[in-house]
């Protein structure tokens, strides 16, 4: 399955740069050497996809499945120096580019019903270090992004993804003695879905 993360529209990567929320805490920053080395990388460096894997998910899920996309400081550079190099336009990291922190773009539960469009928002991502929330953290920033879903028939539906930033600290509190942890989305209250980010992703994280 093609990674939709690394097929942002021009216009949604903006939105994710410019119109950040304010941030709860200062973070760190890459260096000039890190912000050219993660440009050069190799595709995919620091990325990892994870798929909700429920046994009905995918019929119940056909416009769009849940997922996490997971981005190292390296990772999100890299997949946005990626993208404007397929839109023909230049990149020139921002300031929110280069923070030292592990991004995560959390999508919803798209799907069609004979009334329409049906899609969720997600509007909390936390981390956690077990299921118990024994040890959890919340981002220093979430950016929503806007998704618009329609049918042939006209009805349509309105949901958004959420981008968040969590400090490279914070995550190895949450992370076990494998380097594991959890993803866990919300809409409002509501808890939607855990992710795990398994040993074989922070292989490839390089976490």
């Amino acid at each position: 399955m093609k990674h939709p993360s690394l097929s942002f529209t021009l216009a949604a990567i903006l939105c994710v740069t410019l119109c950040a929320s304010p941030q709860a805490r200062p973070v760190d920053h890459l260096s000039p050497e890190e912000i050219t080395a993660a440009i050069a990388a190799k595709p995919d460096t620091g990325f990892v996809y994870i798929e909700d894997a429920g046994f009905v998910t995918p019929s119940m899920c056909q416009a769009q499945m849940p997922s996490e996309s997971v981005f190292t400081p390296i990772g999100w550079l890299n997949a946005m120096a990626r993208n404007a190099k397929k839109q023909y336009t230049q990149y020139a990291p921002s300031e929110i580019d280069t923070q030292r922190v592990l991004t995560v773009l959390s999508r919803g539960c798209a799907n069609g019903s004979s009334a329409g469009p049906v899609c969720e928002t997600i509007t909390r991502v936390v981390l956690l270090s077990d299921k118990a929330g024994t040890i959890t953290a919340e981002a220093v920033s979430q950016n929503p992004l806007a998704q618009a879903w329609q049918n042939g028939y006209g009805a349509s539906a309105s949901c958004a993804s959420l981008v968040s930033r969590f400090s490279m600290d914070d995550v190895k509190r949450v992370q076990n003695g494998k380097g594991e942890f959890l993803i866990a989305t919300f809409n409002g209250a509501t808890l939607l879905k855990i992710y795990t980010v398994k040993d074989k992703h922070i292989k490839k994280l390089g976490l």
